[in-house]
């Protein structure tokens, strides 16, 4: 499985939060112990980062590690008693509760008038 496409995602969330702190990249690189060209190739995912540069972006950027994993790759917490809007009707209550991987929500019959059918 290929994951060279995380890079570019960190390095865009890096420079998202960067930009809004209002950090200029000269700025930011001595706080995580980098030289700007090195901060420029990760913000643009031309360079791999390290475990511990992660946390380091994080200390500077005021944000937790986590916060700078692309969503793709976070674990998704799912409440069993999570309650979806009620203007949702319950077909897209089902489909949110799929796709957040909590499958007991999946409406009856009665509620979407369409049969479910077990995969």
């Amino acid at each position: 499985m290929n994951h060279e496409w995380v890079y570019p995602e960190i390095g865009g969330l890096i420079r998202q939060r960067r930009k809004r702190q209002k950090l200029t990249q000269e700025k930011l690189a001595p706080l995580v112990g980098l030289s700007r060209t090195s901060l420029a190739n990760i913000e643009s995912g031309r360079q791999k980062l390290l475990v511990h540069q992660i946390y380091a972006f994080a200390a500077a950027l005021d944000m937790k590690p986590e916060d700078l994993l692309p969503r793709a790759v976070r674990p998704v917490v799912v409440q069993k008693d999570m309650k979806f809007s009620q203007q949702l009707s319950p077909s897209q209550r089902a489909q949110l509760a799929q796709l957040l991987g909590d499958d007991t929500t999946t409406p009856t019959e009665g509620e979407t008038g369409a049969k479910q059918t077990k995969r």
